[in-house]
């Protein structure tokens, strides 16, 4: 019989071994401690690779579970371990273990009962698992708040959408501002609500509307020292919780005892545009939310406050454009009329059918009589009965010199009241029956424009506005203008008739010496008598070429649309054209013209012609340009010349061109030698006395 006692011994030693083996390469600590004392009689290398504490520090001892175990769920562990001595099944719990090193771990342990008073337990490293369970944990929680802030965020839009819906659209800033007073009353559950725009000079900020709140016409407070003005300036909202104990600006404010109040800025890209409040009466007092939905309102009413301006200022530019076309057409239309028409009463009369109802409700029109008087030779109405009726305010102007239309022809001053005229100012013969019928026919505003041409007055157009239309200053300004061009129309016809009179005049000048001339020829060939034939060839000669002169400067009109001329540009040019030829003759050419723009409406090319035709010869011509008033005022001096050009075709032609363009041209011949002086009226010169327009 063998012994086969070594041979068992070597199997069993292998097999534990080979247990060993198994329970030291297990990815988790593997232990065995008494149930009563805990001390460990077993624990796999595990346990000193995860927690760094060595074999023999574990086995026998009795704290190194408190060592172990972080101080927060020692005495939930060790309950654990007691329960799991009488438990039917294992037991799992989940602690915070120390290391050595000083970090912790999370380790899940599987705990039963073992022979012999023992327990065993199995601990597995959690602690990446723990990580991923808190990261869930706070994304879970970061998801709540997420779900709770959009849950308001959702309520507040629903709350702005209360407030904007409808009431952020092109209205007017007057109706929009009241608008959102009253929504965000609503919205807000205020007692009153109230907005501030500031002045134009930024100094104060003045309460353009309200909602349950008594104001002032002119309610303002100060930017620099005021509640409002310090939220303005530091573009911050501000949350008064008690405004009894807070300096509240506004004295309606206080009298309506408020309780609490909310402001915030109104501004937009970066600019700010005004205040806006929420008050209550009552002790419930705003929120941080209530101010926030507050700002979000007043955000985008700043947006809507700067669209309503943009729009407005849109509006008023293209209404301004449609009513320039009209008046330039309509402008364009009366020129017509006026060239078209072969009596001059005839064009006025067509002029004034175009301006009704465009530019007014009725229009008159007085003319100069040839024997000097004026007599009213149409009225137009828009309504032909009411022209019908107005048939017995034609004839002849008698009325005293101080009404408002007979002034205006003495004068030559055109006169404009806008609103709450007197009828009585647009009578010409002073007549009761003529008073009640001009009052027929509807006065409320009117502008007088006379047809002037070098300070003689042709006559007057008169536009009238009855009640309901407003006659503006553009009105006033197209008015003068259709006045001018029609005093020009008018005067074209003066001018022909001189034109026929400087003819006459050239002929009588030209008889004379073509008589001696011919008597000369027909003589004996003394040389005396050629010398008269050749001095009145030169006197023909001279004679010819003024006429020449008359004939291409005279009879051509100037450009009926002015335009604007520098006068300072225009006197260089002129001297320039004139060196040369003076520099022949020995004159020396000097000019002194003001540094400032000096302009006038008028035909450069006319204007230039003017200046070249009233330059003499001899001595030294000095040119001076300056400002007078209303009038640019240019003095040429000839220093030596020894008698001034005060008679002439040249001079003539040069006073008629300065009067088409409204001017005076005087000669004077004392001093250091003849002076000739030109007076223009100022480009857009307007001088509103007794609201009148020159």
């Amino acid at each position: 019989m063998t012994d086969d006692g070594p041979h068992r011994t070597g199997v069993i030693e292998a097999a534990e071994r080979r247990f060993r083996d198994l329970v030291h390469g297990v990815d988790a600590i593997v232990w065995e401690a008494d149930a009563v004392s805990l001390a460990c009689t077993f624990v796999s290398q595990r346990a000193e690779e995860l927690l760094g504490y060595p074999i023999e520090r574990w086995l026998g001892s009795t704290d190194i579970w408190t060592e172990i175990i972080d101080p927060r769920d020692r005495d939930r562990v060790l309950a654990r371990y007691a329960d799991a001595l009488t438990a039917e099944r294992p037991l799992e719990h989940e602690f915070r273990a120390n290391t050595a090193d000083g970090r912790q771990v999370w380790l899940r342990d599987r705990v039963h009962p073992a022979e012999r008073g023992r327990l065993r337990g199995l601990m597995i490293d959690v602690t990446e698992h723990k990580r991923l369970e808190q990261e869930r944990d706070e994304l879970l929680l970061r998801e709540q708040v997420a779900r709770n802030e959009m849950e308001s965020a959702a309520e507040m839009v629903q709350r702005l959408e209360r407030i904007t819906e409808a009431a952020l659209t092109d209205l007017s800033q007057e109706t929009l501002l009241r608008r959102v007073l009253e929504r965000v009353r609503d919205v807000l559950e205020a007692d009153i609500t109230l907005i501030l725009l500031p002045t134009e000079d930024g100094e104060y900020l003045r309460v353009v509307g309200a909602v349950g709140l008594e104001t002032d016409d002119d309610m303002r407070v100060p930017m620099a020292a005021s509640l409002s003005g310090r939220i303005a300036t530091t573009r911050r909202a501000l949350l008064v919780e008690d405004a009894t104990r807070a300096d509240v600006d506004l004295p309606a404010l206080r009298r309506a005892q408020v309780r609490s109040l909310v402001g915030v800025p109104l501004s937009v890209d970066g600019r700010m545009i005004g205040v806006m409040h929420a008050a209550r009466v009552a002790r419930r007092r705003f929120s941080a939310d209530d101010a926030r939905l507050l700002q979000l309102v007043g955000d985008r009413l700043g947006i809507a406050i700067r669209n309503v301006r943009l729009y407005e200022a849109e509006r008023r530019a293209r209404l301004a454009l449609e009513a320039a076309a009209r008046r330039a057409a309509f402008l364009a239309d009366a020129v017509t009329a006026l060239a078209a028409a072969v009596d001059p009463a005839d064009g006025l009369r067509s002029v004034a059918r175009l301006a009704v109802p465009l530019l007014a409700d009725w229009c008159a029109v007085d003319l100069r009589d040839p024997d000097g008087g004026f007599r009213r030779v149409a009225v137009v109405h828009r309504d032909p009965a009411a022209e019908a009726r107005a048939a017995v305010l034609l004839g002849p102007v008698a009325a005293p010199t101080a009404v408002g239309v007979t002034r205006a022809l003495d004068t030559g001053a055109s006169e404009w009241v806008a609103a709450d005229a007197d009828a009585a100012d647009l009578v010409v013969r002073g007549e009761p029956d003529e008073r009640l019928a001009v009052a027929g026919l509807g006065v409320d505003g009117y502008v007088i424009a006379p047809l002037a041409v070098g300070g003689r007055v042709l006559g007057a157009i008169t536009f009238v506005a009855a009640p309901g239309r407003n006659l503006g200053e553009s009105e006033a300004r197209l008015a003068q203008d259709l006045a001018r061009r029609a005093a020009l129309a008018l005067d074209a016809e003066r001018r022909r008739g001189l034109t026929r009179e400087l003819l006459q005049m050239v002929g009588g000048e030209l008889r004379a010496p073509l008589a001696s001339l011919g008597r000369a020829l027909r003589a004996t060939a003394d040389p005396a008598k050629a010398g008269a034939v050749r001095t009145a060839a030169r006197a023909l000669s001279a004679v010819a070429r003024e006429a020449r002169v008359a004939a291409r400067f005279v009879a051509v009109t100037p450009d009926a649309n002015a335009r604007r001329v520098d006068l300072g540009h225009l006197v260089d040019a002129a001297v320039n054209a004139v060196a040369d030829e003076a520099r022949a003759k020995g004159v020396d050419v000097e000019s002194a013209v003001e540094r400032d723009i000096v302009e006038v409406a008028g035909d450069r090319r006319r204007l230039r012609q003017t200046a070249v035709r009233s330059t003499p010869a001899g001595g030294r011509v000095r040119a001076r340009l300056s400002r007078a008033g209303a009038h640019a005022v240019l003095a040429v001096s000839m220093v030596g010349a020894s008698v001034a050009p005060t008679v002439g075709l040249r001079l003539s032609v040069a006073r008629q061109l300065v009067e088409y363009h409204g001017g005076t041209l005087t000669a004077v011949s004392e001093g250091p030698g003849p002076t000739l002086t030109v007076s223009l009226p100022l480009a857009d010169w307007i001088a509103p006395a007794r609201a009148s327009i020159s």
